[in-house]
């Protein structure tokens, strides 16, 4: 299955809202964690991709 860096980043974005509903403080923070280290990455790709 081919995943283009703009499905990925909309797909974050999916997970973010996703888990801005939980009620768990602690799990909210660890997966806005890592969404912006997922999020660093793909910036990191799309610079080597260009």
């Amino acid at each position: 299955m081919k995943i283009t860096v703009a499905n990925a980043e909309a797909a974050l974005d999916e997970v973010q809202r996703d888990s801005d509903k939980l009620h768990s403080e602690e799990l909210r923070k660890t997966i806005a964690n890592y969404i912006e280290s997922q999020r660093e990455a793909l910036k990191a790709l799309r610079k080597k991709l260009h």
